[in-house]
């Protein structure tokens, strides 16, 4: 699902329609929602892990030279899949050995915030599973915004039905939530 799909989805259960008059009306409002519901539910998923091809030249590479801001390296690997030790220097990062050619880097990071001119291009950088909760979410936070008692009253049931499905992503398959909780504590 594309940040724009999401939006759609908002405007239709808002009963606002997709014609474009609605869409200059409602989209950077309904976008900012979309971004903070992103973040919201990055906190559940932990942050986006990416494997990105770059070029180690004398043996360094940028973390600007990544597609997205990093927020931890998780492993770099040369072009036959051998582990490199690495250190980093601020923006830099030294491997260990001299080493010049391919590399893979496996990274997370927090995505950015999408903006309403490239909205329709990008997709929603959470599991498929959350896809779901980001219209509803959107859709919440504009009805909590509302300055009526029905909108208020219909945000709040709107951010209880996220709440909800949110909750339903993390029961563990077997057993209870305690018992799931102690074993992810390693007890």
């Amino acid at each position: 699902m594309t940040y724009g799909e999401a939006v759609e989805s908002a405007l239709k259960t808002l009963n606002f329609g997709t014609t474009s008059y609605a869409h200059d009306q409602y989209d950077a409002a309904l976008l900012q929602y979309a971004n903070a519901a992103v973040l919201e539910l990055t906190k559940d998923s932990r942050p986006v892990a990416v494997d990105e091809d770059i070029t180690i030249t004398a043996g360094k590479f940028l973390f600007s030279d990544l597609a997205n801001a990093i927020h931890s390296l998780i492993r770099v690997t040369d072009a036959d899949g051998n582990l490199l030790r690495t250190r980093a220097d601020g923006d830099q990062v030294y491997t260990c050995r001299p080493y010049t050619g391919a590399a893979k880097v496996t990274y997370q990071y927090y995505p950015e915030y999408v903006t309403t001119a490239t909205m329709n291009d990008a997709e929603i950088p959470l599991p498929k599973q959350y896809h779901q909760l980001v219209p509803i979410y959107i859709v919440g936070q504009y009805l909590l915004g509302d300055a009526g008692s029905d909108g208020l009253a219909r945000g709040q049931a709107q951010m209880q039905l996220f709440s909800a499905l949110r909750r339903g992503l993390h029961k563990p398959e077997n057993g209870t939530t305690r018992s799931h909780k102690l074993r992810n504590r390693g007890w």
